[in-house]
C-alpha cells in the first residue's frame, strides 16, 4: 500500500503525492473513474526540507505528523514566519514579495492570510477560496505576519477555515457572497490597518466543479469531478455527489 504524504489541487488537477513501499515517491493525478480505499492506520508523513521530503526519524504511528517532524518541516517558515531552522530559506525569502490577502468562502467567511505574491492565485485555489484580494504587499517576511495578526484581530477575520465549514458552503448565492466579500475588502481599505490600495477582487469559481447536496464520505468510488481545496468531489454511478476530506486522509495508506 502507498503512504499518502500530501494532497494538492492548486495547480488545477487533484493530485495525491505518496511514498511507495519501496521508499520511492510518486504522484497520482485523480481523473476519470476511480476506486480508492484508505486505511484507518496512520503513520507520520515525515517532513519537507529544501532538499526534498524525509521519512520520520521516529517511525511514529497513530499521527499524521509527529512533533519532531512538525518542528523540522519547512512549511513552518511560510505558515508561521518561523525561519529559525532554515536560515538559507530566510535569506531567499527576504528577496521575495509577500502579499497580505483576504479570501472569501461562500457568503459567510472571510479569512486573512499571507502568501508569497507569485503564489497568490495558486494559494487561493489550493484553499478552495471563492474570492480573493490582495490588500497589502511587503518586501520579505519580516513585517507581514504582524500585519496579518493585527488585521485578523481588528476585523475578526478568520485565521483558518475548517473543511467541515467549506463543505457546508459548497452551495451559496454568488451575488450576495461577492457583495459581502467586497464589503470586507472596503472595510480593510478604509481603515488605517493597511496602506491604501486599489481592490482587485478575483473570482475563482470557474476552477471548481458545481455540485449539489454533496455528502461526505471516506472512500472514492466514482467519476472524479475535481476538487475545491482539499475537498475531493466525485459522482457515483447513480449521479449522486460526494466529497472526501483529503486533509484527513494524509498519513493514511491507500
Amino acid at each position: 500500500m502507498r503512504h499518502l504524504i500530501r494532497f494538492y489541487s492548486g495547480e488545477g488537477k487533484p493530485t495525491m503525492f505518496f511514498r511507495a513501499p519501496t521508499g520511492e515517491f510518486g504522484t497520482l493525478v485523480l481523473s476519470g473513474a476511480q476506486d480508492i480505499n484508505f486505511s484507518d492506520r496512520l503513520a507520520c508523513i515525515g517532513y519537507k526540507a529544501p532538499d526534498g521530503y524525509h521519512e520520520c526519524r521516529n517511525g511514529a504511528i497513530h499521527t499524521r505528523q509527529c512533533p519532531t517532524c512538525s518542528a523540522l518541516d519547512m512549511s513552518r517558515a511560510y505558515t508561521k514566519g518561523d525561519f529559525s531552522g532554515y536560515p538559507l530559506v530566510y535569506e531567499e525569502a527576504k528577496k521575495e514579495e509577500y502579499a497580505l490577502y483576504l479570501a472569501g468562502f461562500g457568503g459567510k467567511i472571510t479569512k486573512c492570510g499571507v502568501t508569497r505574491k507569485e503564489r497568490f492565485e495558486s494559494r487561493m485555489r489550493e484553499q478552495g477560496a471563492d474570492f480573493g484580494c490582495i490588500i497589502a504587499q511587503f518586501a520579505g517576511p519580516d513585517k507581514i505576519y504582524c500585519a496579518e495578526a493585527a488585521v485578523q484581530s481588528r476585523f475578526m477575520f478568520s485565521n483558518s477555515v475548517r473543511i467541515s465549514q467549506k463543505l457546508r458552503l459548497l452551495e451559496f448565492d454568488r451575488g450576495e457572497a461577492r457583495e459581502n466579500f467586497a464589503g470586507a475588502v472596503e472595510l480593510a481599505r478604509n481603515s488605517s490597518a493597511v496602506p491604501d490600495f486599489t481592490p482587485n477582487i478575483m473570482d475563482f469559481s470557474e476552477f471548481y466543479p458545481r455540485v449539489k447536496n454533496a455528502q461526505e464520505t471516506h472512500t472514492i468510488i466514482g467519476e472524479i469531478l475535481g476538487a475545491k481545496g482539499e475537498l475531493l468531489l466525485f459522482k457515483s454511478e447513480l449521479g449522486r455527489h460526494f466529497a472526501v476530506n483529503m486533509r484527513k486522509k494524509v498519513g493514511t495508506f491507500f
